[in-house]
């Protein structure tokens, strides 16, 4: 028996007593390398789940299998007296031998390593295992490391469950982390940069589902994220300078939400599937060098967009800044309905990639105010609770430090005069705070006129009012306190209630239209004192036609006459005073009704005014205007000719609203002429002209039409706008060139159009202009359609514009199939993004014959750019003729019929294509090939000076070369049954005969 007893306390000492390295056995251990284990792997082994290995600073030559339950750490100090990971490295390097570095196990922890040259190592059964961290069908924690240079990827995972946590991720071969067959990823904390392929990337099914947080992906060669097969839900990370996409979903759901993504290669957030879904909210995107969010129209609400598929800082207002923020998709109104917002996003430091949000960003409070969202951290969060858009605003940005708390500023807006019993609104939304905080206001009014009853209404409030009763002076104070609780120093506005208000000048009723020998009376009885006091007045003549001797018969009666001795026009003013104060003036004209002697009638000689000739004139009347500025809004409302000489100026003032500088309405097929005029100052609003024509049929030929929204508006019957023609003008700095809106047919033809914001010559509306032989450069959209429209482009040079002709019709409106388009002989060279665009939204056919189309998308865009591109956002639907064109020199693609991303492919358009000279682009075909005909052979062109663009003559022996062009004869049917008898491509100005020459012709008589 005591041998029994003693045998039982000697296994029970046993098993109690310390092992090297340990300590008790039934406690967590701290197994020690390389003091009580000579390898990492020999201290995994001998541990047990609960365990924690640690290891002492240096570096290690191994690969390692992780074992449940066990922590690993790295990062101590060789006596483990102390633990810092960055002062005591530890490295386990996998490059004496191939395979992964580390291979994962279920609750294991690899905690503070520097995991190097990992490699891909092949097994027996032909299966291959690699990387820096090597997990399947396991689900460790990974924290705290640094992975760099393994291939192929940093942290590998399939069918794993991984915490992956304030890691640097850095110079992998492939992908920083990596995920695929149903494998679920937290990816928090982590800095993942520099790395082959993508930062985040996936693949193989069944789905994986990866959720990144608080991430900062950088300057990784292809995405920042790519979630190809993986379900993605991705917050608050900075996302930049990717070289592909900044975050892309292909084959399963994306929420994407308060990101930071800016600079990345191609488009900021993206998802390929044309019916998949997306929540992408709460982000600034910007700076992208494709779209900022390509999401089919969908899936998206409160992000601001900025600068991105090089817009740079645009203004929204116009519709080319917009679409390429969304991948063609929204309009002007459109993109706000869902609360986006184009905007400069004011980042702390972007060219250092400190992306915090100045004070006074739009960005701040202007995400998703459902409380879900609400801003919790302050800073890095700014203004009120209401989310901040970005990777600095919502319930997960990470809690900041806060520096020291600055006062904020009062500003209570300028000093005011007002009439008595008006209301006084004061405005404090220029208050700001310097931090960024949320600030509340509070108004005080510290003093008011003897007698004064005023009162300030919600002073609480940014904006208060109050009724100013009593003449005398109002002093109100505002007084601005931050979140904190810090005031601001107080701000006083004045408001001057002055004893006296002026009085109102009218004439009454007066006959505008006379003859000679009448006496008018002119009525000022009509006029004012709001103060009641008694007027005296002051009538003058301020014009009367020459060889006239009228005169205001009682200057300073209250109702005065004179004698219209003289055919033509006379102006009459009048003032009136209360004694201290004079009224502005009140103006009459008073015209004649008598036919012009010779049917002409002069400006200024003998009416003041361009609509005073114009209301006397007869039909077919020539209004002369001599050389000056006039600043007047016309209404040309009879067929007469409006005659400018020594370049008169006809200035509307550029007021706000839909105002038309000249405006010729309903006037049917005679409607006159415009010509010899600088043309300018038309209303600011979206539909304000230069010259704005309904359902008439003028010429307007030889001006200058300058600074309007609208240089030429044409609308209305096709009747009647086919009779317009348009030629010989010079239309620049406008929004819009020429627009031609519902129905226009007009003829616009041999104008210059030139630094037209928008576009030079647009269409929308079911217009069907002739847009032939215009010299269109330096817009932002050479010809442009915005609805669905069937313009005839027709032998114009479209060359230096941001792109060349574009058809794309809004995403927003309902399409259908209209009339065949024509794009047919135009030399469409050297624009910076695309010659020529037919995009998806558009369904009518496109007929494209005979162009040349040269050296454009200079500034390489990868998707909407190159010489002729069919299709996208989404591959086409109509029927294109693409036939005789020479297409070279364009950068990145040639020809393009868009079929789509890669896994949601469609066929593109119905192309005929065919005889097309297609050569030297980056790429001549992309989802397409060469026709029946097609040739791909340098074409031979020849220049010859004085000739505008007459670098695209071919060389051939006729016209003195020496060689033939390729393109000479080798188009289909003849120059005449192509519309090009009259042109050449030689360079001895011959006519086309025979065989129709491949692309574009000059006209012969013309320089």
């Amino acid at each position: 028996m005591k041998i029994k007893n003693f045998l039982v306390l000697l296994a029970a000492a046993i098993l109690l007593s310390p092992m090297p390295g340990r300590g008790v056995a039934l406690a967590a251990a701290h197994l020690r390398v390389p003091s009580a284990y000579p390898t990492i792997q020999k201290a995994l082994d001998a541990a047990s789940a609960g365990d924690t290995v640690q290891v002492a600073a240096g570096t290690y030559f191994e690969h390692i299998t992780l074992k449940k339950g066990v922590i690993l750490e790295g990062g101590w100090k060789a006596d483990f007296s102390r633990r810092d990971r960055k002062a005591f490295v530890t490295v386990i390097d996998g490059a004496r031998d191939k395979g992964p570095v580390v291979v994962g196990a279920d609750g294991a922890v690899l905690d503070g390593f520097t995991i190097i040259h990992g490699s891909l190592r092949t097994l027996a059964n032909g299966d291959t295992m690699g990387s820096g961290v090597y997990c399947k069908k396991t689900s460790p924690v990974i924290r705290n490391n640094i992975i760099r240079e393994n291939e192929p990827s940093g942290i590998y995972c399939s069918t794993s469950s991984a915490v992956i946590t304030d890691n640097r991720i850095t110079a992998n071969a492939q992908a920083g982390v990596f995920a695929q067959k149903g494998s679920s990823l937290r990816i928090t904390g982590n800095t993942i940069t520099g790395n082959g392929y993508s930062g985040i990337g996936s693949s193989k099914l069944p789905l994986s589902r990866i959720t990144v947080r608080n991430n900062d992906i950088h300057g990784n060669k292809r995405s920042g994220i790519n979630a190809r097969a993986a379900a993605a839900v991705v917050y608050n990370n900075i996302i930049y300078g990717n070289g592909r996409s900044g975050v892309r979903g292909v084959l399963a759901p994306i929420e994407v939400v308060n990101n930071t993504v800016v600079g990345n290669g191609q488009s900021g957030v993206v998802l390929d599937d044309p019916n998949g879904k997306a929540d992408i909210r709460n982000n600034i995107i910007s700076n992208n060098v494709d779209a900022g969010i390509r999401a089919h129209g969908r899936g998206y609400s409160h992000n601001l967009l900025f600068a991105n598929n090089r817009s740079g800082d645009c203004d929204p207002a116009y519709l080319w800044c917009v679409k390429p923020q969304f991948n063609g998709y929204e309009s002007e109104k459109s993109y706000r309905r869902t609360r986006n917002i184009i905007a400069n996003p004011l980042f702390r430091d972007p060219a250092g990639h400190d992306y915090h949000l100045r004070p006074g960003s739009p960005a701040i409070d202007a995400g998703d105010p459902d409380p879900r969202f609400n801003d919790v951290n302050f800073p890095p969060s700014l203004g009120s609770v209401v989310n901040d858009m970005g990777a600095y605003g919502g319930p997960h940005a990470l809690a900041e430090k806060r520096a020291t708390n600055r006062p904020p500023v009062a500003v209570a807006g300028p000093d005011q005069e007002v009439a008595p019993g008006k209301r006084v609104i004061l405005d404090g939304r220029r208050s700001m705070d310097p931090d960024g905080d949320r600030i509340s206001w509070q108004w005080k009014m510290t003093s008011r006129p003897r007698g004064s009853k005023a009162a300030l209404r919600r002073p609480g409030r940014a904006r208060t009012w109050f009724k100013a009763d009593r003449p005398g002076e109002y002093d109100v104070q505002l007084v601005v306190t931050d979140r904190w609780g810090k005031a601001s120093r107080p701000d006083t506005v004045r408001i001057t209630v002055p004893e006296n208000r002026p009085p109102e000048a009218s004439i009454g009723d007066v006959i505008s239209q006379v003859s000679a020998g009448d006496t008018i009376t002119l009525y000022g009885s009509a006029s004012r004192d709001p103060d009641g006091d008694p007027l005296t007045y002051n009538w003058k003549l301020l014009f009367r036609p020459a060889g006239s001797h009228a005169a205001i018969a009682d200057p300073s009666a209250v109702n005065s006459s004179f004698l219209v001795d003289v055919n033509g026009c006379y102006e009459v003013q009048l003032t009136v005073s209360d004694g201290k104060t004079t009224s502005k003036p009140a103006v009459v004209y008073v015209s004649t009704t008598s036919p012009a002697a010779d049917g002409k009638r002069r400006v200024p000689q003998e009416y003041p005014t361009i609509q005073s000739a114009i209301d006397a004139a007869q039909p077919g009347d020539d209004i002369i205007v001599t050389g000056g500025h006039y600043r007047e809004l016309l209404i040309v409302d009879k067929s007469v000719n409006l005659i400018g000489k020594n370049w008169p100026v006809i200035d509307g003032g550029s007021q706000k609203g839909d105002k038309n500088t000249i405006a010729i309405l309903y006037l049917g097929d005679r409607a006159g002429r415009v010509e010899g005029f600088v043309i300018t100052g038309g209303g600011t609003g979206s539909l304000g002209h230069g010259i704005n024509i309904w359902d008439s049929a003028p010429e307007i030929v030889n001006n200058r039409i300058t600074g309007n929204f609208h240089g030429i508006g044409i609308h209305g019957s096709p009747s009647l706008t086919g009779k317009t023609r348009v030629h010989g003008n010079r239309i620049y700095g406008n929004k819009v060139g020429i627009g031609n809106g519902k129905d226009s047919a007009a003829h616009v033809y041999e104008n210059e159009v030139f630094d037209n914001k928008i576009v030079g010559i647009g269409c929308r509306g079911k217009a069907a202009p002739w847009i032939d032989r215009n010299l269109i450069h330096g817009n932002r959209v050479g010809i442009g359609t915005r609805e669905v429209a069937s313009p005839r482009i027709e032998g114009n040079q479209v060359y230096d514009n941001v792109d060349g002709i574009v058809i794309s019709p809004l995403s927003t409106i309902k399409m259908y199939a209209g009339p065949d388009i024509i794009i047919h002989n135009n030399l469409v060279k050297g624009n910076a993004h695309l010659g020529v665009q037919v995009a998806s939204f558009n369904l009518s056919k496109v007929i494209i014959t005979s162009n040349t189309i040269d050296s454009n998308n200079r500034v390489g865009v990868r998707r909407r750019g190159g010489g002729l591109v069919l299709g996208y956002p989404q591959p086409a639907t109509f029927t294109a003729v693409v036939e005789n064109n020479i297409i070279t020199n364009n950068g990145v693609q040639g020809m393009v019929n868009y079929s789509g991303p890669e896994d949601f492919q469609a066929p593109g358009a119905k192309l005929l294509n065919r005889n097309n000279l297609v050569w030297h682009n980056g790429n001549d075909y992309l989802d397409c090939a060469a026709g029946q005909g097609s040739l791909s052979r340098d074409p031979l062109f020849v220049a010859v000076s004085g000739r505008k663009n007459g670098g695209y003559f071919l060389s051939q022996p006729a016209g003195g070369q020496k060689q033939t062009s390729p393109a000479v004869d080798a188009g289909t049917g003849t120059a005449a049954e192509q519309g090009l008898a009259g042109t050449s491509t030689r360079t001895d100005m011959a006519a086309d005969t025979g065989p129709v020459d491949m692309g574009y012709h000059y006209p012969i008589g013309t320089r």
